[in-house]
């Protein structure tokens, strides 16, 4: 299912994130078969649902007007997943402002991660550097106090210029100890924020829909039995598909119910052990074309590997049976953690198989 509707780009290289760890192999490299496998084995299992509520802001994606593109009224762990396009003609100011408007006593506002690219053209590559950063910046925060009726500003403090054509993707994770009005907005490069945030309409959603509150953001599997492969033997997950069922939550700004096509936002965490002598070759599947971004493997909870999906260029080719491996497992305990990039294709697949033989045929 193709959850959005994506232009054609340069393919960039982007170099990779160096972390140590002593696992058997890494890097997605990317596999090239010329179909899916016959038969495979489907793994299913059911997710634990907590963590922080998500705001997530992708409507309308192609921004042609100032106004307010998400606003919700949160406190507590919140995520905040925005993915926007400049389509005027001028630089525009996006920014996320934080008031407070409900307490006469102050709000404390600690940003716990971020994970924001530098904005570009190419969408792919935004998408795949704001999740690059997002795995690296865990536990780098910072803590600001929020006087009644005062306000701040989570991107640059200031505001961030977007050019004419260019997407700004990423999220932002915070802390809030008491609710706060929370505003993703578009205006003028000279407008006041608080000003602007005050009194600016909240502009309609495109054909889309993609934008909400959403609780219990983070999803972690545990797949129950361990991952033993014989000479033939094929095991596959769905990830962010319909399958597997998508969150639903509320637009704020109009009291609907929505539904976030794709997951975007939700932090996935699939727990799984891989037992035997045999070691397990682990791939991604993009089933609805180009796809870009990272994701983070963990052994025994202490080593930890950041991974490109894929590895020697920004996107997969947007074939439906195009795999990038993730690495080649030893025996142990494993999470693999992830999130739906913005920009990218979705649903994907998990695919794990013999790692002395691919099973795919290759082109």
């Amino acid at each position: 299912m193709l959850e959005k509707i994506l232009k054609e780009y340069s393919l960039v290289l982007l170099a990779a994130c160096a972390f140590a760890v002593p696992f058997r192999a890494w890097g997605a490299q990317t596999v090239n078969p010329t179909q899916l496998p016959d038969e495979h084995i489907e793994v299913t299992a059911q997710p634990e649902k907590s963590g922080p509520v998500l705001l997530y802001s992708d409507s309308p994606e192609m921004v042609k007007g100032n106004g307010i593109l998400y606003r919700d009224t949160v406190g507590g762990s919140v995520r905040i997943f925005l993915h926007h396009v400049n389509a005027m003609r001028s630089d525009k100011k996006i920014a996320v402002v934080v008031r407070n408007i409900s307490s006469m006593r102050p709000v404390r506002c600690e940003v716990t991660r971020k994970g924001l690219g530098k904005s570009a053209w190419n969408y792919m590559e935004e998408g795949k550097n704001s999740q690059r950063i997002y795995f690296a910046t865990l536990g780098k925060g910072e803590s600001k106090t929020i006087g009644f009726s005062r306000h701040i500003e989570l991107i640059t403090g200031r505001g961030f210029i977007l050019e004419p054509g260019k997407l700004l993707s990423g999220s932002i994770e915070l802390y809030l100890n008491r609710p706060a009005e929370i505003s993703v907005l578009m205006c003028d490069v000279k407008n006041s924020l608080d000003l602007f945030t005050e009194n600016a309409s909240v502009l309609p959603p495109d054909e889309y829909l993609l934008r909400g509150t959403f609780k219990d953001a983070d999803w972690h599997y545990t797949i129950r039995e361990p991952i033993a492969m014989q000479d033939d033997e094929v095991m596959m997950m769905h990830l962010a598909s319909e399958e597997e069922g998508y969150a639903k939550g509320i637009d704020a700004t109009n009291g609907m119910e929505t539904v976030n096509c794709g997951n975007y936002g939700i932090l996935y965490k699939i727990s799984f052990a891989v037992s035997g002598r045999r070691p397990v070759r682990m791939v991604l599947n993009s089933l609805a074309g180009e796809f870009a971004g990272w994701a983070v493997i963990e052994k025994e909870g202490v080593e930890r590997k950041a991974v490109p999906i894929p590895r020697h260029r920004i996107s997969t080719a947007g074939h439906y049976y195009e795999m990038s491996e993730i690495g080649v497992l030893d025996e142990g305990n494993y999470n693999f953690i992830w999130s739906p990039p913005g920009g990218s294709n979705l649903p994907v697949r998990l695919y794990w198989e013999n790692a002395d033989t691919y099973i795919w045929k290759k082109s």
